[in-house]
């Protein structure tokens, strides 16, 4: 775990004086653990891949595809060895990098032109041939982006998610509910804000807090709570507003409907909530001011979505002043 954070961190270029942590008790839960999540109508979805973008169908593809001749870099041993050594992710065409065809049959080069024209089936066709290239390696790595299939809706919303001891549909008494990170308890207990970052809510930012013990260290702290909400909506929240988002993430942090239920107030566990300027998620303020929770408006900038389905990204600068500001802590937005 320690090689795996230290080779994610240098290749993002996290800050050296930036402190990552495992969320579980590495020492205490040892078997490995899957992610499940129990929709309202009694559904139960496995893995977190099916529960927020699960494979692309390829029956509704049928487009003939011609894989590369050559070898795509990500397959080269000298390509990551270039990555590691220099921090960056080169920019080179696609099509040399990923394998599969140069242009789809719409004359895109990459998945993401393709997705920020709109076209989900030139983004498909490229994906599938750069599949077709690269699956049966050991490196099994492509120009994948989840937006592909994150917007397939669930048969119904989601009612939880939790751990679980395998992913076996035949299993019986599969759920789990392991502790948290000692660490992470000891740096809530001393830190200036707990943020809940942006992300899949269920299968992103629920799964670090939905933990044995996690609920009274972060009721217990008397700092600022904030929840960052996303800029859109996505497969896992549907069409919920920020209250509902709140509420979910407040009912996961006190393990509701488990053996370890607690019963901590909205605002124990959430203070704060910053969302974007035209966003895709519906701030209900009023609602969020009923259950003690202010709402922070941010600047934004415009992001590619439909007109059915607005987003927008954060002003990095903004959003750092704005949450200093209001942390009182002026001089870390720098």
């Amino acid at each position: 775990m320690d090689a795996a954070i230290f080779l994610y961190s240098r290749v993002s270029r996290i800050p050296d004086d930036t402190r990552i942590v495992p969320c579980l008790d590495m020492l205490e839960d040892t078997e490995r653990i899957n992610l499940v999540a129990e929709l309202t109508d009694g559904t139960i979805v496995r893995g977190q891949n099916e529960i927020s973008h699960p494979s692309i169908d390829s029956k509704k593809f049928t487009k003939d595809i011609v894989a590369s001749s050559k070898s795509p870099d990500v397959m080269r041993k000298a390509f990551w060895t270039a990555v590691l050594e220099s921090g960056e992710f080169p920019e080179s065409d696609p099509h040399e990098v990923w394998g599969g065809l140069p242009k789809s049959s719409g004359g895109y080069k990459s998945v993401r032109t393709a997705l920020a024209s709109g076209s989900l089936i030139d983004a498909a066709e490229l994906l599938k041939s750069r599949f077709d290239d690269i699956a049966d390696t050991p490196l099994s790595v492509w120009d994948v982006d989840k937006v592909v299939t994150a917007f397939d809706p669930l048969p119904s919303p989601v009612k939880r998610v939790f751990y679980a001891s395998s992913l076996d549909p035949a299993a019986k008494n599969i759920e789990v509910q392991p502790k948290p990170n000692r660490t992470v308890l000891n740096d809530i207990a001393d830190c200036d804000a707990v943020i809940y970052g942006m992300g899949s809510l269920y299968t992103s930012i629920i799964p670090n807090v939905c933990l044995r013990g996690m609920s009274e260290a972060i009721a217990k702290s008397e700092c600022k709570k904030v929840i960052m909400l996303n800029g859109s909506l996505d497969r896992e929240t549907g069409r919920m507003k920020a209250s509902e988002i709140v509420q979910a993430l407040v009912d996961a942090v006190n393990m509701r409907y488990t053996a370890h239920e607690t019963s901590y107030a909205v605002r124990d566990i959430v203070t704060d909530v910053m969302y974007p300027q035209n966003g895709g998620i519906v701030v209900d303020v009023d609602v969020l001011a009923s259950m003690g929770v202010q709402a922070h408006e941010c600047e934004s900038v415009p992001a590619p979505s439909s007109a059915a389905s607005p987003a927008a990204h954060y002003d990095s600068v903004a959003f750092v002043t704005r949450l200093a500001r209001f942390l009182r802590r002026e001089g870390v937005a720098r």
